[in-house]
């Protein structure tokens, strides 16, 4: 394998994870890896605009460079072209597949440019690798970091890192609604990933309904489906709460229990390690890939069994512990 070569004692690295937010806080834990074993690495994040506070409050990243390979213009990928060269990188790892974000990478004169094989797909890539099927997505993170780094390594579960002026708009929008912080339920109902629209909004309704004549429930959901999700669940003790990813990710840290559909808020409360109750509905081989962390924490349903029987013996779980 070539052996890295990188600038000063840690080099200079260019992370790409602009897409999937899930995905996204598992990079963490290759950039938490990779400050132990670099501790004077500069490290470039390169995410969407979605995940651009979250991953701010992380103090193992140095810089956060924003771009949405579906909406930015060619301008903007021309900036980002001159800023990253200017910063001249050494490394440049795509943990985001895409040959867009390849291409920038080559023209901005980055050096050792490493990501996954796209089957039948010309890439600006000078490291390319095979994923590893059929795992969990930390393990094949750590594969793919051993690939990149040339050395064996493993990846510790991701972390979340705390974001003052998030916590402060989550502070005040609990204040407003008259909600205790560590009293209520963070339900996540919906899901892209998951199908969330298409299917369980009438069930949760249900559910939500039951757990609000108890606690109150906050109910969080994407920009793009609020206004379903507000019609199909609402009534006494139910809040609709919306902000930034850094305003979700307090809000969960701050709840006493989380349910919802598999999906990035569920993998948030899991780094937080949060008692929570999540519905599967993607088939096995997802489950593999997303099984939950902190197992003895969280009670899994899968979707035919939540639509049949509803979360009655699990939610007497959730509140037990």
């Amino acid at each position: 394998m070539e052996k890295l070569v990188l600038s000063g004692s840690g080099g200079k690295w260019l992370l790409f994870s602009n897409g999937v937010l899930g995905h996204t806080l598992y990079v963490l834990a290759a950039v938490k890896k990779l400050k132990e074993i670099y501790p004077d690495a500069f490290v470039t994040m390169v995410v969407d605009k979605g995940s651009a506070e979250l991953v701010r409050a992380n103090p193992l990243i140095d810089k956060v460079s924003i771009f949405d390979r579906k909406l930015d213009p060619l301008a903007r990928q021309w900036e980002l072209i001159r800023e990253w060269r200017r910063e001249k990188y050494d490394v440049s790892i795509h943990f985001r597949s895409g040959v867009r974000n390849e291409l920038l990478a080559m023209l901005s004169g980055v050096k050792m440019r490493s990501g996954n094989n796209l089957k039948g797909s010309f890439q600006f890539l000078n490291r390319i690798f095979q994923d590893k099927k059929g795992v969990h997505v930390l393990e094949n993170r750590s594969f793919f970091m051993s690939n990149v780094l040339g050395r064996e390594v493993a990846l510790s579960e991701p972390e979340l890192h705390h974001d003052p002026e998030a916590r402060k708009e989550v502070a005040a929008s609990l204040k407003e609604c008259g909600i205790e912080p560590g009293s209520y339920v963070v339900l996540h109902p919906a899901g892209k990933t998951s199908g969330g629209l298409k299917w369980s909004l009438e069930h949760w309704a249900g559910v939500a309904a039951k757990v609000a004549a108890s606690r109150p429930v906050v109910v969080v959901c994407a920009p793009f489906e609020r206004e379903k999700v507000r019609e199909a669940i609402s009534g006494q003790n139910i809040f609709h709460l919306e902000g930034s990813t850094a305003f979700l990710s307090e809000l969960i840290a701050g709840c006493g229990w989380f349910m919802g559909n598999d999906s990035s808020p569920g993998h948030m409360a899991a780094i937080w390690q949060k008692p929570r109750v999540v519905v599967y509905s993607n088939g096995p081989d997802e489950f593999i890939k997303w099984s939950p962390l902190y197992p003895e924490q969280c009670r899994v349903v899968l979707k035919e069994e939540f639509v049949a029987d509803g979360l009655d013996e699990s939610l007497e779980w959730l509140f037990s512990m």
